[in-house]
């Protein structure tokens, strides 16, 4: 699969110059894409090429936000009239646009992000603003957790999360969590779905923060809907893999209920980066209960410093009746991922039902032979 980055090719970057040129004519197609693509392009990761596209149009459009709104605006209704859709991932660095040259006008800056945000989101333009005029960007956040545009709300409940992944770290934030409490009141059960994810994962971040304060909060809103129930389930999902008892209570999982019987069987001791881990897990249910279960596991990863550090894994739910006997079989890759290290040596992989943990096993991970050249 190739590099996200990679989205931003020649072509791409000529199509978005030639969208360019038509809101601003001093802006020659092949000179953009040239300034884009100049050294170190290729070296640059991701986020430096987003920071390059917004670098060359702040350049060419010098001046505060006030005066470069107009042509952002313009190019926006360029590209949906060449069947570019709103909420569109690559067009992120117009945000940035407005954080390199609106730090100092407030307001126009505001009146930009509301509608850039719909194009493409402005989650993490926005932790600038609250970098810099905290107050006045709370504020400005509760406000548009009550516009009419979703897109918008959303922003006010991504763009505020204690911990954006990507985005930049805001301590008042991170120290209360419980400051944007109101917006979460206001989106919870919103009538948009991606507004409603958004406030799950924002109840996320902070149940890694205060797991008492989602807890109350979750608590007296189910029953409401399937739907709103299932966000709040995604609300309390680092709970449920830790095995907070309250948590796994509010979705009738009875964390004193044990197995008759349980096996994990690995199909290997001993396998190599690249691999994957086989195993099975049987479950005997006891004679005489009908119990709903949650099927997990937990691989304790060897980390660099000899120490293991565990991430756990859904293998599913299910109603067991009395005498009843199941059987799971599952693969689990060591295959290289740029998110995670693999480190040779001992781990260890445990089975979770209800929050409890059963059967943990050991095994080898081997490292990939390096090949003479």
């Amino acid at each position: 699969m190739e590099p996200l980055k990679e989205m931003y090719s020649r072509d791409w970057v000529l199509g978005l110059g030639n969208h360019i040129n038509r809101v601003d004519s001093n802006i020659k197609p092949l000179e953009f894409q040239k300034q884009v693509f100049s050294s170190p392009w290729k070296e640059m990761e991701l986020k430096q090429r987003i920071d390059r596209l917004s670098d060359v149009l702040v350049q060419n459009w010098q001046g505060p936000i006030a005066d470069i709104y107009p042509n952002i605006i313009s190019l926006i209704h360029s590209l949906r009239e060449e069947g570019v859709s709103d909420f569109n991932f690559p067009y992120i660095f117009l945000n940035d646009i407005v954080t390199k040259t609106g730090l100092d006008d407030f307001d126009s800056s505001m009146k930009a992000l509301e509608k850039i945000t719909v194009f493409s989101s402005a989650e993490f333009a926005i932790r600038f603003f609250y970098k810099h005029h905290f107050q006045k960007t709370l504020k400005q956040m509760q406000t548009w957790s009550k516009h009419k545009e979703p897109f918008v709300r959303r922003l006010a409940s991504e763009g505020s999360r204690p911990m954006l992944p990507w985005g930049i770290g805001i301590p008042e934030i991170k120290q209360n969590p419980e400051i944007h409490l109101s917006i979460l009141k206001t989106l919870w059960d919103d009538e948009n779905e991606i507004v409603r994810r958004s406030v799950a994962n924002h109840l996320n971040d902070i149940s890694k923060l205060n797991p008492d304060l989602v807890l109350e909060f979750c608590e007296t809103r189910f029953g409401k809907s399937k739907e709103l129930d299932k966000n709040l389930k995604h609300a309390l999902r680092t709970l449920l893999k830790k095995g907070n008892k309250k948590s796994l209570s509010f979705f009738s999982y009875n964390t004193k209920w044990k197995p008759a019987k349980i096996n994990l069987t690995l199909n290997k001791k001993e396998i190599k980066v690249g691999d994957s881990l086989e195993f099975e897990v049987s479950i005997n249910q006891t004679p005489k209960d009908t119990t709903k279960i949650r099927i997990e596991y937990k691989i304790g990863f060897l980390l660099a410093n000899g120490k293991h550090g565990y991430k756990v894994f859904q293998l599913g739910e299910r109603n067991l009746l009395p005498k009843e006997k199941i059987k799971i079989t599952k693969r689990h890759s060591f295959a290289p991922i740029t998110t995670r290290v693999y480190y040779p040596g001992i781990h260890t992989i445990s089975i979770l039902l209800n929050g409890n943990e059963y059967k943990l096993q050991k095994f080898e991970l081997k490292g990939l032979k390096s090949k003479n050249v």
